[in-house]
């Protein structure tokens, strides 16, 4: 519920002005007539209207009153009137959940108000009115939590300011490139560790300053870049060179997450050869981030089948067990050694790449089978349920001219004499026969 706004402008006026009398002018904003300092103020909530012409609301208001087009001409005489405020809190409020940028679960998780509302000399709020929709809902939901929220800090801006300004405050706010540059992914891991082995703050405190969804994420992240400075150090020969792997952010996070996935003894040899393929990703399938050893493999029998392939294409040590996938310790040393050593690396990487592709489709050949007889035997229980007689023709036939292609594309299967019985092939005509009819 909205509080009920003063709808006498000047008023609001007197009262803001009271508010502001003998306050230092200690915050800056920019006016066209250059940057000027203006005094900062606690105003009521009764004080305070969304201002109408605010452009994140301009698609929003047109749509919802796409088919009221006179009171959307009327909205900015109408902007004090409850109605009018009503309809752009519930508009703000959308606004401020905005996952983009999450004003509400920012204010809900402080309590605490941490940068004023500018307003101009009436009380209309110039910038910040998704958060001051947020406030007052959170107002709503808990008064005695909120209670800091019932007299919003504000920037007010002098009387003598005309409409004009106000276009051009929003756009130098709101709609200008934004100045600020974000942490690069190694900037943050490194701020992260040093806040955490040097300042010795506590996990929860960094979970909580860093917003992270659950307390492992400090040890991911590490880990992240632990492997990262190794790659540095024992490919490059070049410890503290970040920036030569700035864009391999998605690489280095994949490949960590898959290690802590597979057995120990196949941790290592992947380790080597996940960052051999990271040293050479420029040369190699621009879609690497979404393949094993960077993503989930499609199978469990991919990482142990791919070691086997390349220690035999290598000329290592040959491998032990009925399939080849129990590699000895020794073998799967070397694997490693060789995707660090110094020979030809863009060949080596080719190299596993090729492996990776060749495995991941014969790993899916391999898998038709099984799939395949899944879905036929869902196939046939459904059949089995039919009432033939309730079938209208059309449908009827639809579903019989399915039937006899499957059959026919099964007819090799069936007649072959390795893979099945003359008994399956009845099998199958007794299932047709209904339909023949």
């Amino acid at each position: 519920m909205l509080p009920t706004c003063i709808s006498n402008p000047a008023e609001r006026r007197r009262r803001i002005a009271a508010a502001t009398a003998g306050v230092a002018a200690d915050h800056w904003v920019t006016l066209r007539q250059g940057p000027r300092q203006v005094c900062r103020a606690p105003l009521a909530q009764e004080l305070l209207l969304y201002r109408v012409d605010n452009g994140r609301l301009l698609a929003g208001l047109q749509e919802r009153l796409a088919h009221q087009p006179q009171r959307l001409r009327q909205l900015a005489e109408q902007e004090s009137e409850p109605g009018t405020q009503e309809l752009l809190h519930e508009l703000l409020v959308e606004k401020a959940r905005d996952p983009q940028g999450p004003i509400l679960q920012e204010l809900e998780r402080l309590a605490v108000q941490t940068e004023p509302l500018l307003v101009d000399a009436e009380g209309v709020v110039v910038n910040g009115n998704r958060r001051l929709a947020a406030m007052r809902w959170l107002l709503v939901v808990d008064a005695q939590r909120y209670s800091r929220f019932e007299q919003p800090m504000a920037a007010v801006l002098p009387p003598e300011v005309e409409r004009a300004d106000l276009e051009f405050i929003e756009a130098a706010l709101q709609m200008a490139p934004e100045t600020k540059l974000a942490y690069g992914w190694l900037d943050r891991r490194l701020k992260l560790r040093e806040q955490r082995e040097q300042l010795g703050l506590a996990d929860a405190w960094i979970v909580e300053a860093y917003r992270m969804d659950e307390p492992e994420q400090v040890e991911r992240e590490l880990a992240e870049l632990a492997l990262a400075e190794a790659y540095l150090a024992e490919v490059c020969g070049t410890p503290s060179r970040y920036s030569a792997i700035g864009d391999a952010e998605a690489l280095f996070c994949g490949l960590a997450g898959q290690l802590t996935t597979l057995p120990r003894r196949l941790a290592r040899p992947w380790r080597g050869l996940g960052l051999l393929l990271i040293d050479q990703r420029a040369k190699l399938d621009p879609s690497l981030a979404k393949h094993f050893p960077f993503a989930e493999p499609i199978s469990a029998e991919l990482a142990p089948l791919v070691l086997t392939r390349l220690a035999q294409e290598w000329g290592l040590e040959e491998t032990d067990g009925e399939e080849g996938h129990r590699l000895r310790k020794p073998v799967l040393q070397e694997l490693n050694s060789l995707a660090l050593s110094g020979q030809p690396r863009e060949r080596l990487a080719a190299q596993v790449q090729d492996q990776l592709d060749a495995a991941r489709l014969q790993l899916r050949q391999d898998r038709i089978p099984q799939r395949l007889t899944q879905n036929l035997r869902q196939v046939r229980r459904q059949v089995e349920k039919l009432d033939l007689s309730r079938l209208e023709g059309r449908e009827a036939q639809r579903l019989r001219g399915e039937l006899a292609a499957l059959f026919a594309e099964a007819r090799p299967l069936l007649d072959s004499g390795t893979t099945s019985s003359p008994a399956t092939a009845i099998s199958w005509r007794r299932l047709l026969r209904p339909w023949r009819r």
